[in-house]
């Protein structure tokens, strides 16, 4: 009975999908020259973003996954995370990989847990949700310095989305608390408590040295195919940012002239979603606080993304949905709670009046066209790439002192 009810549930979502497919393929030979300017912005985004973002992080990812160093880092600070969020001390890895390198390669590092049975489909679900971010190189560079042309408030923007971030997480720790009991068995089965004799640095070391034995590949191979795993979950994601491009063109030409073209591309796609918010004659708050939405609600476009990666591995998505809500109310509210206090004491580094010094227009309000966006260079890419380095190694030190703090502190 259940499996002819999952049957009868998928006959409207596949006429659905047939449909909007067809219209986009009309759309495209109705106006093919538009649709290939909007598929080459995508692919531009996609090039200069998050292609030099993500990849350096992925394949470092794989890397030390293989040689457990998650395993070793979740052993450390599975009090601290179990407490605050609910989850499995290895999110004390996929934190730091989600808000240096940025979505999805947060839940690429969740899912491969999962598959080497070290969290529950619960915990790798909940872990791919609350460490799910932008990356700073969108938020600094393309969104401060690109799209609004001040730096200063790109970090603003960075720093409002870790905190409502974290808040959402914190809340879906606490809506989740039933269903966190159900699983509680799971959890003890894969990852079964450790004798108390042992010192926690002990055993942070022996789960290092289990893991990396189970895996068993040279460096060679494991570099190799770490490389090559990358580049797959990056080809995905470039195939979602250029149809997600197209789709919005699409739908912006179509839709009645009443409709805000920014409420389209902000729900579909967060990069182009973000510029048509910035270019708004709003109050400088109004503004700051509905790019802080779209980041943290991030794009329907990411949504297929990290559901690309998670379904393939049994691991479902109910919660990313909730939490990118949340996300995006709280980014909201702070933005707008922090910018009399912070437009007092930095009022250099707050806009005073809306943009409208950037002539270079994504999507125009008011001919609904479609141009390129002001991208950034490779200078800047480069710049922005250290700092998310250095960033990264500063997280995963943080984390360390704080165990070790905690850990005397609790003597």
């Amino acid at each position: 009975m259940q499996s002819e009810r999952r049957a009868g549930g998928s006959l409207p979502s596949t006429l659905l999908f047939g449909l909007s497919a067809v219209l986009l393929v009309v759309c495209i030979f109705y106006a093919p020259g538009e649709a290939f300017q909007a598929s080459g912005q995508g692919l531009a985004i996609w090039w200069r973003i998050v292609f030099p973002a993500l990849l350096p992080f992925l394949v470092l990812s794989e890397i030390l996954l293989a040689s457990g160093f998650a395993q070793g880092i979740g052993v450390l600070l599975e009090p601290l995370t179990r407490k605050v969020l609910g989850l499995p001390g290895s999110f004390g890895w996929v934190f730091p990989l989600g808000i240096t390198a940025g979505f999805p390669a947060s839940a690429t590092a969740a899912a491969n847990l999962y598959k080497q049975g070290k969290i529950s489909s619960l915990e790798a679900e909940k872990m791919a949700s609350v460490a799910h971010f932008s990356s700073p190189m969108l938020l600094v560079i393309v969104i401060g310095t690109g799209y609004m042309g001040l730096q200063e408030l790109g970090f603003l923007l960075l720093a409002v989305h870790w905190i409502s971030g974290l808040a959402a997480g914190m809340t879906l720790h606490l809506l989740t608390s039933g269903i966190r009991s159900r699983h509680k068995l799971e959890t003890q089965q894969r990852n079964p408590l450790p004798a108390r004799s042992l010192s926690r640095l002990r055993l942070a070391a022996n789960q290092m040295e289990e893991a990396r034995a189970a895996d068993g590949r040279g460096f060679g191979k494991l570099l190799g195919d770490a490389v090559g795993s990358s580049v797959q979950t990056l080809m995905t994601v470039g195939g979602y940012m250029l149809i997600f491009a197209v789709v919005i063109h699409v739908l912006i030409s179509a839709l009645p002239g009443f409709i805000p073209s920014f409420s389209i591309a902000g729900l579909l796609e967060v990069h182009l979603g973000t510029y048509a918010v910035a270019q708004l004659s709003m109050p400088p708050a109004i503004v700051s606080a509905l790019l802080g939405a779209v980041l943290g609600w991030s794009g329907f476009c990411a949504f297929l993304q990290v559901r690309s990666i998670l379904k393939p591995a049994g691991i479902g998505s109910r919660f990313f949905v909730v939490n990118r809500l949340i996300h995006g109310a709280y980014a909201y509210v702070i933005t707008l709670l922090l910018w009399r206090p912070l437009s007092r004491w930095l009022p250099e580094a707050l806009p005073v009046s809306a943009n409208s010094d950037i002539t270079v227009t994504a999507i125009d309000a008011t001919t609904r066209g479609f141009t390129f966006l002001p991208l950034p260079d490779w200078k800047q890419i480069a710049n922005q790439f250290q700092f998310q380095m250095v960033l990264l190694l500063l997280l995963i030190a943080g984390l360390f002192v704080l165990t070790r703090f905690r850990k005397k502190g609790s003597r």
